[in-house]
């Protein structure tokens, strides 16, 4: 896959190469206006004494706040003697000082440096916003709305003031409906320190809301709905589940639908499972297109990834139990009469919460895995601890599966050497993956909020509804007004509306792309590179289908890899937010890619620090090919 550019610019695409490549700092292109001379001039300008004043001897302190760059050359020889000779106490002279201040301030700028020179590419929107007078095509989940749920245009009006200005006082005058506030609406104006900025990673314009593409997606998630109490178990191509084998039949229907498919059409073992979807330049440069495709591993086993399923080690000790979860009521919703649905758009309390019933049990159905994804959900800490932990012998329901480290890892075959937390080693990894978090949040939220602001599952079917029920003249797409998962919706709750699973709706944010599912793509990127991919999962397990508080060996045939379940743990964090009717298919698959560039661009700023000699972490990326990083 291509990607069109400017002269004398690289697209993030095209980063995923050994920095060995640019190990150089070469001049920033003088067209930006910002040279390397001009750039250490201005990081002078903030003085080290600002920083570490009160712990300097008072002659640096002075010598450096004059307005002294951090390059050795610019402070004066005698104060550097004075205090070297004044604190010099170890008989071998402190061991590579001047040289580890160099290398960390190089490894910044040539880091800063590399991701500055890549272009931004375009950032398309669907168009919806300006086609629609009425916002009919936005996500305006709390703010103000009229009793037939159109946004109040002084509301909104308020709302765009905030976004273009980007000043706190705007955001903090913005109309709200009710007490539910908008979600990290400022979060992806602030600089990352690490990694491409916001608006260097692009995603494909989302489906327009009259398309036949969002119609596709939203009747998935109505068939969601619908099963959200049907084992995973009966995903199965011999089933005789009723529900499931309609799902399928309909969806296989739909010219526009993007899921997954064996030999040309969806199958019930391929019923919501994973696709990822890169944008497709080479057939459209503008960067409207999508292009999806199944990650490696979605389709093998069971329909939860195995590190939702294996006990969690302690570090170092004894597993500790499984991984169970409480059980919200079967059959219970939220938001599917026009009253709640109304409320939930205004950001109002439903005055109910969610009922829990007796006892913990592993992931059987979609409602568990709704209950996981509106959580923190997993915490990817744990995965790497199951990544990492051996096997227990004794008892294959616990201990991890002991995955060797990536090949390239320079230690592995260290003949004196042990890593520890400083580089190559899960102590290390654990500081990337908490930092993977908030810059997923702020990549995915710039999408949100200052590109797309595309609606909501919760919207588009309050639209469903008003047309079926009361002829209004909305733009939809005949395949939903004339699916039968929305018939079936009408029958079991007399709306069309979309039940939701939790008492609060969506989250108050727009929908594309899925924020916890970018949170998820980041860390488990970041994982297949520090891990060898192609490691088989010893001893996997499923859930016991006579008691699901239990757990069993896996009985099937399919070999489930390091990769592939790691792939699918993506997929199912996702997909959990569909099964609450938060989000549809191109939310979730367009996460994926957005999150492994920004994961990739995470990596390749580290290799600016190693002291070792490292070829770079070779992994597959979700659209199945190697990159190099």
């Amino acid at each position: 896959m291509s990607t069109a550019t400017r002269a004398g610019k690289t697209p993030a695409s095209d980063l995923s190469a050994s920095a060995d490549d640019h190990t150089s700092t070469t001049d920033i292109d003088e067209q930006n206006g910002i040279s390397r001379r001009s750039f250490i001039g201005r990081a002078a300008a903030i003085t080290a004494a600002s920083v570490l004043g009160p712990t300097l001897p008072g002659a640096v302190q002075a010598a450096v706040g004059e307005g002294y760059s951090t390059d050795d050359s610019q402070i004066p020889e005698s104060v550097g003697q004075d205090f070297s000779k004044k604190y010099q106490n170890d008989t071998l002279g402190t061991l590579h000082a001047k040289k580890l201040r160099k290398r960390a301030f190089k490894a910044r700028l040539d880091a800063a440096e590399i991701d500055y020179k890549v272009d931004i590419p375009p950032q398309p929107n669907n168009g919806d916003e300006l086609r629609y007078p009425n916002y009919i095509g936005a996500a305006t989940k709390g703010l103000q709305h009229d009793d037939q749920g159109h946004v109040l245009p002084v509301s909104y009006e308020s709302y765009l003031t905030a976004l273009r200005s980007g000043k706190h006082e705007d955001f903090e005058n913005i109309q709200l409906g009710g007490t539910a506030k908008l979600a990290g609406i400022q979060g992806p104006l602030t600089a990352s320190l690490e990694g491409l900025a916001n608006s260097q990673l692009a995603i494909p314009a989302p489906a327009e809301l009259a398309s036949a593409e969002l119609a596709a997606d939203h009747i998935e998630v109505y068939w969601q709905a619908l099963l959200r109490d049907v084992p995973f178990t009966e995903y199965r191509d011999d089933t005789d589940n009723e529900l499931v084998l309609a799902a399928v039949t309909e969806l296989n229907d739909l010219k526009a639908f993007n899921g997954p498919k064996v030999d040309g059409k969806v199958t019930p073992e391929s019923l919501f499972r994973a696709t990822a979807a890169y944008v497709d330049y080479r057939s459209d440069p503008s960067g409207k297109k999508a292009k999806y495709l199944v990650p490696d591993g979605a389709l093998d086993g069971p329909y939860i990834s195995q590190f939702l399923l294996r006990a969690i080690p302690a570090w170092g000790t004894i597993a500790s139990q499984p991984q169970t979860r409480p059980i919200q009521k079967a059959g219970e919703a939220f938001g599917a009469t026009w009253e709640e649905w109304l409320a939930l758009r205004n950001g109002k309390d439903l005055g109910r919460g969610i009922t829990l019933e007796s006892g913990r049990r592993h992931i059987i159905n979609g409602r568990d895995l709704a209950t996981l994804a509106r959580g923190t959900g997993p915490t990817y800490l744990h995965v790497l601890q199951i990544l990492s932990a051996a096997p227990n012998a004794d008892n294959p329901l616990l201990g991890g599966v002991g995955a060797p480290l990536n090949p390239a890892n320079p230690y592995r075959n260290s003949k004196t050497q042990e890593a520890t937390a400083s580089s190559f080693t899960t102590g290390f990894a654990q500081g990337l993956l908490a930092l993977a978090a908030t810059y997923a949040t702020r990549t995915s939220y710039y999408q949100n909020w200052y590109v797309n602001r595309r609606l909501r599952p919760e919207d588009y079917g309050g639209l469903v509804h008003k047309v079926l029920t009361n002829g209004a003249n909305y733009p939809l797409h005949p395949d939903v007004l004339n699916s039968e998962a929305v018939q079936r919706i009408y029958k079991q709750f007399g709306t069309y509306l979309l039940p939701s699973a939790s008492n609060v709706g969506a989250p108050t944010h727009p929908g594309y792309p899925s924020g916890a599912t970018i949170g998820a793509a980041v860390p488990i990127t970041l994982l297949k590179a520090f891990f060898d991919e192609n490691h088989v999962i010893p001893n996997p397990l499923e859930v016991d289908p006579n008691d699901p508080s239990k757990l069993r060996p896996y009985s099937g045939k399919d070999i489930l890899t390091v990769g592939g379940e790691l792939n699918k743990l993506v997929n199912n964090i996702g997909f959990g937010r569909n099964f609450n009717n938060f989000h549809v298919r191109s939310d979730i698959s367009a996460s994926h890619s957005l999150g492994e560039a920004l994961a990739i661009s995470l990596l390749r700023n580290q290799r600016f620090t190693y002291n070792e000699p490292f070829t770079g972490y070779t992994f597959t990326k979700f659209d199945g090919s190697k990159v190099t990083v």
